[in-house]
């Protein structure tokens, strides 16, 4: 029997979840939880065959989130449902231990597939995503570092340096407070920038921001 536990912070998503995993595996039990923390109680119950994984709930951010599950189950297949196609994304989610991703408007028929392929050990993203993926791996390392940024990042890298604060930002963009505090952690990262007045002088010497 399949053990499936499903972590969404909606109500309706859950249920559709619910019922795709229950085509799949009629005899399926399936657990639920509503955030980060309660995935990881659920998780500490017993052996799961599979964590399907909203990436924007309340609680830890997904990165966190998911090296927490992996210190605890090393072997448990993660998938994880996104509304992000960002490669930089998607490359750190997959590092941080997710078996695969699967935009969250995908039709039913794909995230089966993807199920199915990580319940089995394998891995998963979709065809554009890999094709993109196996891109960017191939591209030149860009002469200045703001040049390796995707366009969000470099919009909110903009938006520090002009002074913004991550609450400002993430409601200008609608997004969380986590989110933004996320793609600052990544634009420190890709740039070697980590405070507000060495990113503000480095925008304003690239012509970043005027």
């Amino acid at each position: 029997m399949k053990h499936v536990l499903i972590a969404d912070d909606h109500a309706v998503t859950r249920r559709g979840l619910r019922e795709i995993v229950r085509e799949l595996y009629p005899d399926a039990q399936v657990g639920e939880a509503i955030d980060g923390d309660a995935a990881l109680a659920q998780l500490d119950t017993q052996p799961w065959s599979l964590l399907l994984l909203d990436v924007m709930m309340p609680g830890p951010g997904i990165l966190p989130l998911l090296t927490a599950v992996r210190e605890r189950h090393p072997t448990m297949p993660i998938l994880v449902l996104t509304a992000t196609t960002e490669i930089e994304y998607v490359i750190e989610t997959m590092r941080a231990g997710a078996n695969g991703l699967v935009h969250k408007h995908q039709a039913d028929t794909e995230l089966e597939q993807a199920i199915e392929r990580v319940t089995a050990g394998g891995h998963y993203l979709h065809a554009d995503t890999a094709a993109a993926l196996a891109r960017s791996m191939h591209q030149k390392q860009p002469t200045h570092p703001h040049l390796a940024l995707s366009e969000r990042e470099l919009d909110i890298f903009r938006r520090i340096a002009l002074g913004q604060a991550i609450k400002e930002i993430a409601y200008d963009l609608g997004l969380s407070s986590k989110t933004v505090a996320t793609y600052l952690e990544r634009i420190r990262k890709k740039t070697g920038l980590t405070g507000r007045v060495e990113m503000a002088r480095y925008a304003l010497h690239n012509g970043i921001v005027d």
